[in-house]
């Protein structure tokens, strides 16, 4: 039962924003060009690929923002590309051949996508490349933009690190109705991903909650469908896989417009987190095909503890967060996750306050109900206090992945 009501309060937490699919808007510039002299790919690399840079055609620019998939794709003329993404959100590059065929990702220090958070020039940063050759699956190029135009640690790129193969995963589901028509270009496109959720005890009311109160063993697991806006919300859904050994305690929990005319679905199993593979999705009948490239919680987990600040008459008139990663040693959460928020249930389990995306510094907001800064929340008016029973803080990381730390009195 316990597991319901958190499920119930999932329900309140994503807050979706527009999805650019094919724009070239102002931004982040990241530009490359492909040698001809080293396009193949290496002898001996371990991969099935056989398609060489050369042949690359399109730029798969994957950007996750709000927990949301927002692809573009850009052409490659005479081997040479110029993309832009926004500060604050986490970017990857995939290369396809003139028939969509996956080529292989950017992978830079063996990191598979670029943490535009901390950039030496702000919004005005440019990223240039350079020459781009292939290894395997791998794109590495010649100028590498970590701890350059990027400020990331040593620390933070192992992290990040552990993540090898998403990116692979979602060039793999451009066409997930298999019928030669990129999805994204029919507002079809369908993004998979995992939602976390551990439990905690005693938020803190004017003093900061412990560390202890927090369950790190005791790790939810639910795969997250989401569908563009040509999908409107389905009546049904049913996953089953993966398909060379499927399961059989896959159930659908809830179906829910996303505000943008898509939806989102929620989808668990009793044995816990879902194993990578390829999954067949019947959403009203029509059949998808989609390859889910799971990720335990643990790489990507952070603790975010809230303490309430209360004013004269005990409401609440700010409310700051303290990051700590589950051994209990304080973090910067800068390069883990994109944005964060606060909701407050009350002794009924009906949520009644809910803040605003806090974000990076610096991200862009233009588009969504945001503000900047991750470590405090002021709200317009004090907020009643008499009868909270439950603090739910959700955030996501650089892939969209969700987490949900539920705090209870």
């Amino acid at each position: 039962m316990r597991n319901l009501i958190i499920v119930f309060t999932f329900l309140f937490a994503i807050v979706s924003c527009n999805k650019d699919k094919n724009s070239n808007g102002s931004g982040i510039i990241i530009k490359g060009k492909i040698s001809q002299s080293a396009s193949m790919k290496s002898a001996g690399a371990k991969s099935l690929n056989t398609i060489p840079l050369s042949d690359a055609k399109k730029v798969f620019v994957v950007k996750i923002n709000i927990g949301n998939l927002n692809s573009q794709f850009i052409d490659i003329t005479n081997g040479s590309f110029t993309a832009t993404a926004d500060m604050g959100m986490a970017t990857a590059l995939v290369f396809l051949d003139a028939n969509s065929k996956y080529i292989g990702t950017l992978s830079t220090q063996g990191l598979n996508l670029l943490p535009l958070n901390k950039l030496t020039d702000g919004e005005n940063t440019t990223i240039d490349l350079a020459d781009l050759t292939l290894g395997g699956t791998g794109v590495t190029a010649s100028h590498d933009p970590l701890s350059n135009e990027i400020i990331i640690s040593d620390a933070e790129i192992n992290r990040l690190k552990q993540i090898d193969g998403f990116f692979e995963s979602l060039a793999k589901n451009i066409d997930a109705d298999n019928d030669n028509v990129l999805d994204a270009l029919n507002d079809k496109q369908l993004f998979i991903k995992t939602r976390f959720w551990i439990n905690a005890n005693h938020w803190g009311a004017n003093t900061p909650p412990l560390m202890s109160d927090i369950n790190i063993n005791d790790i939810g697991y639910q795969i997250e469908l989401d569908g563009d806006k040509g999908f409107s919300k389905p009546s049904n859904i049913i996953l089953s896989g993966p398909l060379d050994n499927p399961y059989t305690d896959i159930s659908t929990s809830f179906i829910n417009a996303d505000g943008n005319g898509g939806f989102y679905a929620g989808i668990s199993r009793s044995g816990g987190l879902f194993r990578k593979g390829t999954y067949s999705i019947d959403i009203d009948g029509s059949i998808y095909t989609l390859d889910y490239s799971n990720i335990d919680a643990r790489p990507n987990l952070l603790c975010v503890l809230p303490t309430l600040h209360t004013n004269s008459e005990g409401k609440v008139s700010s409310i700051s967060l303290e990051y700590k990663l589950p051994d209990g040693s304080p973090i910067d959460p800068v390069n883990i996750l994109t944005e964060v928020m606060i909701q407050f249930s009350n002794d009924l389990g009906t949520q009644y306050f809910s803040s605003p995306w806090l974000r990076n510094e610096g991200a862009k907001i233009d588009h969504c109900t945001c503000v900047n800064g991750l470590l405090t929340y002021t709200p317009d008016s004090p907020i009643d206090i008499t009868h909270l029973k439950g603090i739910t803080i959700p955030y996501n990381d650089l892939l969209g992945n969700t987490y949900f730390i539920n705090w209870s009195k």
